[in-house]
């Protein structure tokens, strides 16, 4: 019984087995990309927001901040913008950085 040979199954299961391949990969692949690219963006934008906060933090301690400032923090350049609102008398600190699918984000917030 366990000598019996299946001859004509071998080809029909190894082509359904990787026809569920291929779909399973054309499926997940893109979406495993895709969910790459937020974690590295959720990553960059929680560094942008450090740095906002430790700019403000200076500005209160009285660290004369410069007008635009790079930094470089994980391989990514952040590029600060000091922003005087004229009517209100506050300054607001922008940080700009490229995201991983190649936008522009900016993480702003306002100094009292």
């Amino acid at each position: 019984m366990w000598w019996k040979s299946n001859g004509g199954f071998f080809l029909a299961e190894l082509l359904l087995s990787l026809s569920a391949w291929l779909i399973a990969t054309t499926i997940l692949l893109p979406l495993a990309i895709y969910l790459i690219g937020q974690s590295i963006d959720l990553r960059h934008g929680t560094d942008a927001i450090h740095l906002v906060y430790e700019r403000l933090q200076e500005m209160k301690l009285g660290i004369a901040p410069t007008e635009i400032d790079r930094v470089e923090k994980n391989g990514v350049v952040f590029n600060y913008k000091m922003i005087h609102h004229e009517s209100e008398s506050v300054m607001e600190v922008c940080v700009e950085y490229n995201g991983y699918f190649s936008e522009k984000r900016s993480k702003c917030a306002f100094a009292e």
